[in-house]
C-alpha cells in the first residue's frame, strides 16, 4: 500500500491503469474498498488514482478540526505528488463537495468534473427526508455493533430493487463497512465539515465540464440537490439513474463507466444514451 505525504498527513491511495488521470474522491467514511467494482472498470481507459480521505482508511487522521476545502487542498496535493498537472475528478457524496471546492480552487487543475449524489451544502439545499434522519440517529447509538449499524444504513443507502435483488453484493458492502469502519473521532471531524460546507456562492465560478449524477431513489441526498447543481453551475449536464440509490456507483458501476467514458471522451448525447440504457437524460 503507497502512502504519500501532502498537507503534513499521509494519504493513502493506490493507482490503476493508464492513460489521461481521473481522480476518485470519496464520501464520508469511504475508504477505496467501498468503490467495488468501479476503479477497476474505468482503468481500462484512464489512470485511476484513488485514495482514501484524511482520517479514513489507511490515511492520516490530524489532530484537528478540518473542513472540505482542506481536503480539497488534499486533492491537489495529490496530483502534485504524482507529477500530474491536471486530472478528471469524480467525487461522489462528501467526494463532490470536495471536487467542487478544488474546482473553484485550483480551475486548472481539473480537466473535467463529475458530482455524484452530492449537494452544494448551506441553507437553500434540500434535507434528508425525516425518515433517512431518525435512521441515521439510531445508527448514533453506541449499544450498536459496526455491523448492526450498517445493516441499518443499507435501505437509506441503497435502492429498493438492488437491496431485494443482489443480496450477495449488499452482504459484501456490508462486509467493507465492518472492516474499513471510521474511527469516532474521524466520523465527528468529517461531519463537523459537512455541516459547515457551502458552496452555493461559488459554483458560478466553475469553469471546467460538468456532469452531474445521481440516482432517482437517493434517500440520503435528495435528487433535487442534483438539480440544483446543474442549474447553478454553468453550461453543466445532469443525468438521473432511474431506480438506483445514493450508492448508484455502486449498484450501477456498467451505467456509471458508461456515463463517465463517454463524459470524458466528449461523445454525443446519441452515443451515451445508447450505451447507458439504464440512464434517462433530466435538464436542470
Amino acid at each position: 500500500m503507497p502512502l504519500l505525504k501532502t498537507n503534513g498527513i499521509d494519504i493513502a491511495y493506490d493507482i490503476l491503469g493508464s492513460g489521461e488521470p481521473l481522480l476518485l474522491i470519496g464520501g464520508f467514511g469511504m475508504t477505496r474498498e467501498f468503490w467495488g467494482t468501479l476503479p477497476a472498470a474505468l482503468a481500462e481507459r484512464f489512470r485511476v488514482i484513488v485514495y482514501d480521505n484524511r482520517g479514513s482508511g489507511e490515511s492520516t487522521l490530524p489532530a484537528e478540526p478540518f473542513s472540505i476545502a482542506d481536503m480539497a487542498e488534499d486533492a491537489a496535493g495529490i496530483m502534485d505528488f504524482l507529477d500530474i498537472d491536471s486530472a478528471h475528478v469524480f467525487g461522489v457524496s462528501m467526494g463532490g463537495m470536495i471536487a467542487q471546492m478544488l474546482c473553484a480552487r485550483h480551475p486548472d487543475r481539473v480537466r473535467k468534473a463529475i458530482l455524484g449524489c452530492t449537494s452544494h451544502g448551506g441553507r437553500h439545499a434540500i434535507p434528508a427526508p425525516p425518515l433517512t434522519v431518525k435512521a441515521f440517529e439510531a445508527v448514533a447509538n453506541p449499544g450498536l455493533t459496526v455491523e448492526a449499524s450498517a445493516r441499518m444504513l443499507v435501505p437509506i443507502l441503497f435502492s429498493d430493487r438492488f437491496v431485494e435483488s443482489e443480496k450477495e453484493r449488499v452482504e459484501s458492502y456490508i462486509r467493507v463497512s465492518v472492516e474499513h469502519a471510521l474511527t469516532r473521532q474521524c466520523a465527528i471531524f468529517q461531519m463537523e465539515a459537512l455541516m459547515g460546507f457551502d458552496a452555493e456562492g461559488l459554483l458560478e465560478q466553475i469553469r471546467v465540464p460538468v456532469l452531474v449524477v445521481t440516482g432517482s431513489e437517493d434517500r440520503l441526498i435528495p435528487p433535487e440537490n442534483s438539480r440544483l447543481l446543474a442549474g447553478k453551475i454553468p453550461n453543466a449536464r445532469l443525468e438521473v439513474i432511474s431506480d438506483a440509490g445514493h450508492n448508484f456507483f455502486f449498484e450501477t458501476p456498467e451505467t456509471v463507466r458508461s456515463l463517465i467514458e463517454e463524459f470524458l471522451a466528449g461523445l454525443t448525447l446519441i452515443d451515451s444514451m445508447a450505451n447507458s440504457p439504464n440512464a434517462s437524460l433530466t435538464t436542470p
